[in-house]
């Protein structure tokens, strides 16, 4: 048994090594590819500074374009939305409204009708 996990840990020491090795030769490949390859990588985003600046420009006017749209939107749901919430206030307090407008009516003075 002791054998068994004695050749387990060698295994997984062996593969962590292996591993190891192989990403330290990917990442050399890779400095040398960036290091390399950045003047391509400078020239190609210094010519999407137009392209950039174009789709920025169709976004502004988009934007733009949508603000009334979105103020006249955010005006009715904020309207919809009071009005919601003052009915929501109303409506448990019915019964006591009710309540207090039959005692009103019970208890009024009428006027005495003169007949003259």
């Amino acid at each position: 048994m002791i054998g068994f996990l004695a050749f387990a840990g060698l295994f997984a020491a062996v593969g962590l090594a292996l591993f190891s090795l192989i990403g330290l030769v990917i990442f050399i490949i890779k400095i040398a590819l960036w290091t390399v390859l950045l003047p391509l990588r400078i020239l190609f985003k210094v010519l999407m500074i137009p392209v950039a600046l174009t789709f920025g420009a169709i976004g502004l006017a988009a934007g733009a374009a949508a603000i009334p749209i979105l103020l006249v939107v955010v005006t009715a749901a904020v309207v919809v939305s009071a009005l919601a919430a003052l009915l929501a206030l109303l409506v448990p307090a019915i019964p006591f409204i009710l309540l207090g407008l039959m005692v009103w009516a019970v208890m009024r003075r009428r006027e005495a009708v003169s007949t003259h």
